[in-house]
């Protein structure tokens, strides 16, 4: 639990007024589960349990029973505008296996991390990560929280800041560290005529072709440092001239504001849909930057989006799906940008049991 009192205590340096807000956050993701590997879905409403219109079928009253391969990461671009060079980190993307359910409004996924193989650890470095999601799905309101804590990067660009890269080992920064918490919320409008639990859960069934406004809001707070307080996100091995392009060595940022999109699922052949999300949210930030070792603060705007994405099957017997969805905020700053994302992508092979269906 030493990450978790490390995002405590992150909580503590920040402003009074947030620290409430954070640890009652943090309170209800940890509450959920225990498993740095697990996801939860929920859906709040247990009334869900008839053909709402023709667009649409509800199945909560039937038990979903899910197995899924699940990708998480928390990724950072950092680009200088005037010279138009960037440095892209990622840590090393490790897949998961695992199980789920859903049943009437109770809904539970949980997955286990595969092992890296001693060649992808020498190309990738490690990565030491801690990540809790929860998701709550009704008939018109989407809420998304997460709780991220990542350890272990690796520069996944070097070619485009060397033009005669060739090692097959990608530069690490293994003291790198990010920590991330973030809250959002949509109201589906046409949700009369559109399911988004169809899409992402699959507790439902899109009859027919539909889509919707989103309105909603976001609160996030993204932070990246070093635990040794004096490297920089750009390695030292890096040429001088690209150090003093990209001289950001860290940066901490909350984040609200508003978020105004739509959604479309496109129903075709009967049995296969997919569904697109775009949703661009404009706010409010506060800043704290280090600079080539000064120090800056500023508030002012902030842009985010966030993108979904769902294709599935659904056979008489089972469906198959797949769902990715992709936060990036971006927090201007003089002549930088700096990106913090999100993304989840998750494959998972399904079927429904009717365990209230008299012999």
């Amino acid at each position: 639990m030493d990450i978790l009192r490390k995002a405590l205590a992150k909580c503590i340096c920040s402003d009074n007024r947030t620290i409430l807000k954070h640890l009652i956050l943090i309170l209800l993701i940890c509450s959920i589960s225990v498993s740095a590997q697990s996801q939860v879905e929920i859906d709040t409403n247990p009334s869900d349990t008839t053909v709402v219109s023709e667009r649409y079928i509800d199945y909560s009253n039937q038990l979903l029973l899910k197995f899924m391969s699940v990708t998480k990461l928390n990724s950072l671009e950092i680009v200088n505008t005037t010279s138009g060079q960037s440095i892209n980190l990622e840590p090393y993307g490790i897949s998961s296996l695992g199980f789920g359910f859903n049943y009437k409004w109770l809904g539970l996924g949980v997955t286990l991390g595969l092992p890296l193989t001693s060649e992808e650890e020498e190309k990738y470095g490690k990565t030491k990560r801690f990540d809790l999601q929860l998701n709550i799905y009704s008939k018109k309101f989407v809420i998304d929280a997460s709780f991220q804590q990542y350890n272990g990067y690796y520069v996944t660009n070097p070619g485009e800041l060397f033009p005669n890269w060739n090692d097959s080992i990608f530069p690490q920064r293994e003291t790198m560290e990010t920590f991330s918490v973030g809250v959002s919320g949509y109201y589906v409008f046409n949700h009369k005529k559109l399911s988004y639990k169809a899409a992402y859960v699959r507790n439902a069934v899109q009859k027919k072709s539909a889509g919707s406004f989103l309105l909603g809001g976001f609160y996030s707070i993204d932070d990246a440092s070093f635990d040794d307080d004096t490297s920089s996100f750009v390695p030292s091995s890096f040429p001088t001239e690209i150090q003093d392009s990209l001289p950001i060595n860290a940066y901490s940022a909350r984040s609200a504001g508003v978020s105004f999109g739509y959604t479309y699922t496109l129903v075709f052949f009967k049995r296969f849909f997919i569904n697109l999300s775009l949703i661009p949210g404009v706010g409010v930030k506060s800043l704290a930057v280090d600079k080539a070792g000064e120090k800056f603060t500023e508030t002012s705007g902030v842009g985010r989006f966030n993108g979904r994405v769902a294709l599935g099957y659904e056979s008489k017997h089972f469906l198959i799906g797949i769902t990715s969805n992709t936060v990036t905020g971006t927090l201007k700053f003089q002549n930088y940008v700096i990106k913090p994302s999100t993304k989840n992508v998750k494959v998972f092979i399904a079927k429904r049991f009717n365990i209230n269906k008299k012999k």
